[in-house]
């Protein structure tokens, strides 16, 4: 049975939803991390994934310099540094440092991997486009890799103010 109801009412009932982290590099070498929400498989061949990143963000800035950017499904146990890297923006922070996980480098991309994410998929911008107040960036993966331990599981977002498991 359905009722009626505001939408905001509504999105408070869609979780969990995936968290995926967002590397970049800048120019100097620093490493840029963002925790995202809004990500969706958008194509299976080429494979390609959306990822919705608000305008000021300096990830945004980093992925429009150098199209190209490392999608990471993060571990349960980073849920630690997922909610450091979706609260602090990466203008005035070194957050790959500060975060002190460890990272290596991608096999395709200037962007690193994240050593202990379940998943990483390097990616090349495909387009960016704007259908409402949030850019959506289009992204095709173009070398993938996983981690060693199968065991491993992926984190999520079980419900509003972050509630990572």
């Amino acid at each position: 049975m359905q009722k009626p109801t505001d939408i905001n009412h509504a999105w408070l009932r869609k979780y969990p939803e995936q968290v995926v982290l967002c590397i970049t590099k800048s120019k100097t070498g620093q490493i840029n991390v963002m925790a995202i929400g809004w990500v969706a498989i958008v194509s299976d061949d080429p494979v390609m994934y959306m990822i919705g990143i608000d305008d000021p963000a300096y990830t945004l800035e980093l992925i429009r310099e150098q199209k190209e950017f490392v999608l990471a499904f993060p571990a349960k146990s980073m849920a630690r540094e997922t909610l450091f890297f979706g609260t602090v923006h990466g203008h005035d922070r070194n957050k790959g440092l500060e975060s002190g996980l460890e990272f290596v480098p991608a096999s395709l991309v200037n962007a690193p991997l994240l050593s202990d994410a379940v998943v990483n998929l390097e990616c090349k911008l495909v387009t960016e486009y704007r259908p409402g107040n949030c850019p959506l960036v289009i992204g095709k993966v173009i070398a993938a890799h996983e981690n060693t331990d199968p065991a491993v599981e992926r984190l999520v977002n079980a419900g509003a103010g972050y509630k990572l498991q």
